[in-house]
């Protein structure tokens, strides 16, 4: 019976040992060697791209030419005859896994785990990836100048992005983090990014992220925090786009007392990307890689609550130009980020300033209310004419600084007599600009 027992456990052992090293047979019994398994979409499901990492790969086993994290070998499945194959393309920071020309380029490189990477397939596939986890204390270096790291997360537990990233969410140095599905921007003294139901965005296991730093980081790492659920992020259903390898986040602040169910951003009449609204704060992955530059217009899609409303013209800026507020954003100007403001009072983009100016009532008796606004400081003159030219009224003349401004005319000249019924102008002058315009006084 113990000679049975003996042979039966002999045999298990070997077929666990099989095709293993002493080291490999260790990290199975005690845990630290696992498979996992990777499911890559089809072109249906995110237009068959997906960012990602390889937490746990061999890193012992390798003999003459084999090494299992090399790509022919690690994605030989994915990558076998004939074209296409289930695989189309491989992006990693510093290469490209692509066929070409009767081969694949650089199937030759090896996977790291610390590194992250964007797939493309041309159909689904589950890949499975044995391997050693990395230790969840590892740390790497970040580059500085504000150039890309492609990392990968390899923490077993989902964590909101701000508690990954505790020690860096000063946004004194790390300030962009770009994610598959949303980017977190420290832009205007905070954070910038989308949330669902109320929850900001996670990182899980064999996530990739990219990540920009103002200076050097030498020992970069997870920091664990406490674990959530991973939030994921409803999908437009009005609005319909293709997701590329890329994209540029679209920050867009709404009035509450008017949420649509989704926004979609066009480009010459092609949907570049859209989003579900969760909050007055959402963002839409703007994909523009294959359309023409063009002016980026908005559509509010209200569901059965009214129809759909076209926005043109809003106010905006660009994170290379804070200081500059547009009114319309443009695909020629690559940047890292865009921001657009639909509700009123925004700290971050303040309304457009424009030089103008009206009167109300008009025609009017005895007295108009003139409004006018200036885009700057400077000295500024407002006079009231008659029909021959003839000054009636000086109302201001000196400095003032920018804003909205009101004065009443009275109907009375400088003398503070009153004046006759007929037509009237008033002047707005600036060193810059003037403005006249007609009114009309009855008794």
């Amino acid at each position: 019976m113990k000679f049975k027992i003996i042979v039966i456990l002999f045999l298990m052992l070997t077929q666990l040992c099989a095709g293993f090293s002493i080291v490999h047979l260790w990290g199975k019994i005690t845990g630290e060697y696992r498979v996992d398994t990777i499911e890559l979409p089809s072109p249906e499901i995110d237009n068959g791209w997906k960012w990602l990492s390889f937490p746990a790969l061999d890193n012992v086993y390798s003999i003459a030419d084999y090494n299992p994290d090399v790509a022919e070998y690690l994605l030989f499945d994915i990558m076998q005859l004939p074209i296409p194959a289930i695989l189309d393309i491989v992006e990693a920071q510093t290469y490209t896994i692509e066929y070409y020309s009767g081969s694949w380029l650089h199937d030759y490189e090896q996977f790291f785990r610390t590194e992250g990477f964007k797939f493309h397939m041309n159909d689904a596939a589950a890949l499975e990836v044995p391997g050693f986890k990395v230790t969840d204390n590892t740390t790497i270096a970040l580059a500085g100048n504000n150039v890309e790291n492609w990392i990968g997360y390899w923490l077993d537990d989902t964590q909101f992005v701000s508690d990954a990233f505790s020690d860096y969410w000063s946004g004194s140095n790390i300030h962009f983090i770009q994610h598959q599905y949303w980017t977190a921007t420290y832009f205007g003294g905070e954070w910038w990014y989308r949330v669902q139901s109320g929850h900001e965005p996670t990182l899980s296991y064999g996530d990739m992220v990219i990540v920009k730093c103002n200076t050097t980081i030498n020992d970069f790492g997870w920091e664990s925090g406490t674990p959530v659920e991973r939030t994921v992020f409803a999908e437009t259903e009005y609005f319909t786009y293709e997701e590329q390898a890329d994209y540029t986040p679209l920050y867009i602040e709404l009035d509450s007392s008017n949420m649509p169910q989704e926004i979609g951003a066009f480009v010459n009449g092609e949907c570049i990307g859209a989003t579900v609204v969760e909050d007055t704060l959402t963002q839409i992955n703007a994909y523009t890689t294959s359309a023409a530059p063009g002016n980026i217009e908005l559509e509010l899609y209200y569901g059965n609550r009214s129809e759909n409303k076209q926005i043109s013209s809003y106010n905006c800026l660009t994170s290379s130009n804070p200081n500059v507020i547009m009114k319309q954003l443009t695909t020629k100007d690559k940047d890292e980020a865009w921001f657009i403001n639909l509700r009123e009072g925004s700290e971050i983009i303040p309304e457009i300033i424009e030089f103008s100016a009206s009167n109300y009532p008009n025609p009017f008796n005895p007295a108009t209310t003139i409004s006018y606004s200036l885009p700057q400081e400077g000295k500024v003159s407002l006079n009231i004419y008659n029909i021959k030219g003839q000054l009636v009224k000086q109302l201001i003349d000196g400095s003032q600084p920018e804003g909205y401004y009101e004065v009443v005319w009275n109907g009375k000249d400088n003398n503070e007599k009153s004046v006759s019924s007929g037509i009237y102008f008033y002047k707005l002058s600036t060193k810059d600009e003037t403005i006249m315009k007609k009114m009309l006084m009855l008794k």
